[in-house]
């Protein structure tokens, strides 16, 4: 059994491992809790793919996307809660101008064999998941409160695509001097599904600080918060490398306490 199988056998299953742990912390909170309360937040997110072992998965930056969910604090004492969310959440990244490319996005050309080719276009990545984290809260302060909180999160894919635009010469060399045929351009206007290249679990760690102020009978929650991946997003990590999500998100959300 070669290494990449195994590799890939057991970050399954630490995925499944951390669901379920979650799942069933979830459960203990629910009945420990003295309070619980049920709160629904949005906000703006700036995620990024991490990392990169290869030419093909170097070089991205920052995207804008959105965030939303469903959170459940469990208070158990004034200082200290434990919290629990369902979250749609927007990962990826985008690569601008010229980067290297697939040689199946330029198939019908002559590619010499073993040369990587170059293109100058627009390339956003976008990986949606639903996330579950689980995280640990301490409190301060008495009408006005401020919180740090921090856990892991297990994630499960529901969308992989990238969306590419604009028109290029393709190049032999990553400074774009030397185009393989100077009177051709091509094309690169594309919504293409990934799903097959991006492992459909992901789980990392997450955490956030931020302050919560009496609103009517609820309260207006504002926070900045991290999500950092742990896992290699990569189904084909030998020919795409390997890459981790990443995010800073800032969050706004209206709890109500559930009696």
């Amino acid at each position: 059994m070669n290494k990449g199988l195994i590799f890939k056998i057991l970050t399954s299953a630490i995925n499944r491992a951390c669901l379920f742990i979650i799942l069933v912390l979830f459960l203990f909170n629910f009945a420990s809790a003295q309070e619980l309360w049920i709160g629904l937040q949005g906000g703006l997110s700036l995620p990024n793919i991490k990392g990169g072992t290869t030419e093909l998965s170097q070089g991205y930056t920052s995207r804008k996307a959105p965030f939303l969910g469903l959170a459940f604090d469990y208070v158990i004492s004034p200082s200290f809660s434990l919290r629990t969310e369902i979250n749609y959440s927007s990962q990826g990244g985008q690569r601008n101008g010229l980067q290297p490319i697939f040689p199946d996005q330029v198939s019908g050309l002559p590619v010499p064999p073993g040369v990587t080719l170059y293109a100058d276009f627009n390339n956003e990545t976008i990986l949606d998941y639903l996330e579950v984290p689980l995280l640990a809260e301490l409190v301060f302060g008495e009408k006005t409160k401020y919180f740090v909180n921090a856990g892991s999160y297990v994630g499960y894919r529901v969308r992989a695509e990238t969306i590419t635009s604009g028109t290029s010469l393709i190049y032999l060399d990553s400074s774009g001097t030397t185009p393989l045929d100077p009177n051709l351009p091509i094309p690169f206007d594309a919504e293409t599904n990934v799903s097959q290249e991006i492992n459909r679990l992901n789980f990392g760690l997450c955490g956030s600080v931020g302050i919560k102020v009496p609103f009517g009978t609820g309260l207006v929650v504002l926070s900045g918060r991290f999500n950092y991946g742990l896992s290699n997003i990569q189904s084909h990590p030998e020919t795409t490398g390997k890459n981790h999500t990443g995010a800073l998100i800032i969050v706004l959300s209206y709890f109500y306490r559930f009696k």
